[in-house]
């Protein structure tokens, strides 16, 4: 998929009433190996923050779950994803103000979601 097909995916899945991080995992369906109705079971809890708690944001949980499904074989993947997915973390807070929680991107800026899930898509697609 291109990357302006993610980003399309994303927005209609957002519009059906998709978390952030439903939204940023369905998008990689195509090369994570997983089907969309597991991958949506499995980052069901994760919106708003990790279970509406307004921490860490679902768009970058979405996002370590498709890095995980990318490239975990074994258990020995894991330091490898870590560092993975710690450059995302640390590219999608460059973007924000240093900011990967939910409740602070939603909070003076109000930085829509849609455009929180874009980045996150961007950022893993370009990883690609």
């Amino acid at each position: 998929m291109t990357l302006q097909e993610r980003h399309e995916k994303a927005r209609i899945l957002h519009q059906q009433g998709y978390n952030c991080a439903q939204c940023v995992a369905l998008a990689f369906t195509d090369v994570t190996g997983l089907d969309e109705t597991t991958t949506a079971r499995v980052a069901a809890g994760l919106g708003g923050g990790v279970g509406g708690t307004g921490e860490i944001c679902g768009a970058l949980t979405g996002a370590t779950i498709a890095e995980g499904l990318l490239d975990f074989t074994k258990p020995a993947d894991k330091p490898a994803i870590n560092a993975k997915v710690k450059d995302v973390c640390q590219e999608f807070a460059a973007l924000n103000g240093g900011m990967v929680r939910c409740r602070g991107l939603k909070g003076k800026e109000k930085k829509p979601c849609m455009t929180l899930i874009e980045e996150a898509i961007t950022i893993l697609h370009n990883r690609l």
